[in-house]
């Protein structure tokens, strides 16, 4: 699996979640992937809706509460969001039918 200089950086432990969480994707690292193979149309996003992202969130991983996940507000990846910190994103469909979104995160050094 051809893995992003990202990944390569991250400690042993980190990079095996991180691996096992690329293998289900079927391809390889997405941020490995070339920005021409991605593309802006919205048309190819995937359906999502809030229960997916509760399922994910609170039941999948081990990242957010429910009661976090209850105040988003407060949680800072969405004061990124609505500072503008992060790019609109990309989104590539996988030969298997999955689809990557990626999104980069610029500077947060104005909330520190």
């Amino acid at each position: 699996m051809l893995l992003s200089d990202y990944a390569k950086s991250l400690s042993d432990p980190e990079r095996r979640r991180y691996h096992i969480k690329v293998a289900k994707c079927g391809s390889d690292d997405p941020l490995a992937l070339s920005d021409d193979q991605f593309t802006n149309d919205v048309g190819c996003y995937p359906s999502v809706d809030r229960a997916d992202i509760n399922d994910y969130l609170v039941h999948g991983t081990s990242f957010v509460t429910r009661e976090q996940l209850k105040s988003y507000k407060s949680l800072e990846a969405h004061n990124y969001v609505t500072s503008g910190l992060v790019e609109p994103p990309r989104v590539k469909t996988l030969r298997d039918g999955n689809i990557v979104v990626v999104s980069k995160v610029g500077c947060c050094s104005r909330f520190f």
